[in-house]
């Protein structure tokens, strides 16, 4: 069944196949000898083409996309995460994920592709990470499962490497001091100086604001950390600490007083007055040339609070359970744990003569 009508003076063909409706612009004005090439000349052409499937008037599928099953993940993911893991999650989601696939049919994607993209990972992160970032990805397809979108999620034939957990390589006094001296900035030396002198993760490092040190009393505050540019909770309760500022820290504080203070409320700043992002240029510039200045092997940033650990556990002046307080560890078993070689063996003797009743 077909007719002709007009619209703002224009022709158009309504079509119905199959209990299907298409309408088809003619581009011609509605004119009596308009009316008489449409229907000998181009309906007929029209029908012809609908019957041979030249002209498809089947309804279309409403296309489900990756961007469309990940807003959905992070949507119901909210309330529920930190907003350090939310930030985590969102940030991977845009720069690992969606480049890629984002416009893609979530149906359409191979198990071939998905393999492709999860070896690349691999091969150019830590298995932590790679992990991670594969487990956010198979979360997506699990919404889509769920929706009947898919029919199965690729990730569950995809074997993960073991993850491989970094342990605590911590430099000597010596080394801390060679890394510190050697940083050609100033603002640099102050950075390794606070790092290694009060075990602050890179991230609560460059989210210290002058307001959190207390000069006088020789004490700082760790009430933050600072990711993908935004100042998100610490990552546990126990990482909202106070932190003594000992004699050896106390110059480069004032040094970095001088060049900041006045200019910003964080302590350390990027060559754009801003505070960083995150720690992730300081790693991969900085650090990086300070190691190959020295012509020393990789080591990651993050020792630097390894160091202060193992510092603070062979002096002897300090009880385990005050050192995990600072290190704002959740307990002191997480910091036996992974510096139990380090502890000396004086703090480890038990008096078994001792009765229990």
């Amino acid at each position: 069944m077909a007719s002709l009508y007009a619209k703002n003076n224009k022709l158009y063909l309504s079509i119905y196949h199959n209990g299907q409706r298409v309408i088809k612009p003619t581009g011609l004005e509605d004119n009596a000898k308009n009316r008489k090439l449409v229907k000998n000349d181009l309906l007929p052409n029209v029908l012809f083409q609908i019957q041979t499937g030249q002209i498809d008037i089947s309804p279309k599928k409403d296309i489900k996309t990756v961007a469309f099953y990940a807003e959905l993940f992070l949507k119901s993911k909210k309330a529920l995460l930190k907003d350090a893991s939310y930030t985590r999650y969102d940030s991977i989601i845009r720069n690992q994920i969606l480049p890629l696939f984002g416009d893609r049919d979530i149906s359409s994607i191979k198990l071939s592709e998905i393999k492709k993209w999860y070896n690349y990972w691999v091969s150019n992160r830590s298995s932590g990470t790679s992990i991670y970032i594969a487990n956010i990805f198979s979360a997506i397809f699990k919404e889509a499962f769920y929706d009947e979108a898919v029919d199965r999620n690729p990730f569950d034939y995809i074997r993960r490497p073991k993850k491989q957990q970094g342990s605590a390589k911590p430099f000597d006094v010596e080394t801390m001091k060679l890394l510190i001296s050697s940083a050609e900035d100033e603002w640099f030396r102050n950075f390794l100086a606070l790092s290694f002198f009060t075990g602050l993760r890179t991230g609560e490092a460059v989210a210290l604001k002058w307001s959190d040190i207390n000069f006088e009393m020789q004490e700082l505050e760790v009430k933050r950390t600072r990711r993908y540019g935004k100042d998100i909770t610490p990552k546990t309760q126990k990482s909202y600490r106070t932190v003594p500022i000992f004699d050896e820290l106390l110059p480069y504080l004032k040094s970095q007083y001088k060049m900041t203070s006045k200019k910003s409320e964080y302590v350390f700043l990027s060559i754009y007055g801003t505070p960083f992002n995150d720690g992730n240029r300081i790693r991969d510039y900085h650090w990086k040339k300070l190691l190959q200045k020295l012509d020393m092997p990789y080591q990651r940033l993050y020792d630097t609070r390894s160091s202060f650990a193992t510092m603070m556990l062979s002096s002897g002046k300090f009880s385990i359970n005050h050192i995990a307080q600072i290190m704002g560890h959740a307990n002191i078993e997480m910091l036996i744990q992974k510096y139990n070689k380090f502890i000396p063996s004086e703090m480890r003797k038990i008096d078994k003569s001792i009765g229990l009743f």
